[in-house]
């Protein structure tokens, strides 16, 4: 499990990349911006299956699974920093102010 999450962190950063130039196009509604990084995780896990360079011990499922959670990662890294700097206006406890 220990290689499924450190796959998943290093994917991540990646997955975190696609899913930014995906809002920023406007390709996806903002709303589907989690389901589109969990899939966007899963196929950059996928992928890297057939790179010989990212040599790991991984079967194809793990690498998926670890796909799958830097998608989660992705998400939550970014709205955890947004949040930070207050631009949420859903937050419990008031909303931003623009």
């Amino acid at each position: 499990m220990e290689q499924i999450i450190a796959f998943a962190g290093v994917i991540s950063v990646i997955t975190i990349a696609l899913v930014q130039v995906l809002k920023k196009l406007n390709i996806v509604p903002k709303n589907w911006l989690p389901v589109a990084g969990m899939f966007v995780g899963v196929v950059i896990g996928g992928v890297t299956t057939f790179i010989p360079e990212m040599v790991s011990e991984l079967s194809i499922g793990g690498r998926l699974l670890a796909g799958l959670i830097s998608g989660l990662m992705a998400t939550g890294i970014w709205e955890t920093f947004k949040n930070r700097e207050g631009n949420n206006a859903n937050k419990i406890g008031g909303g931003g102010v623009k």
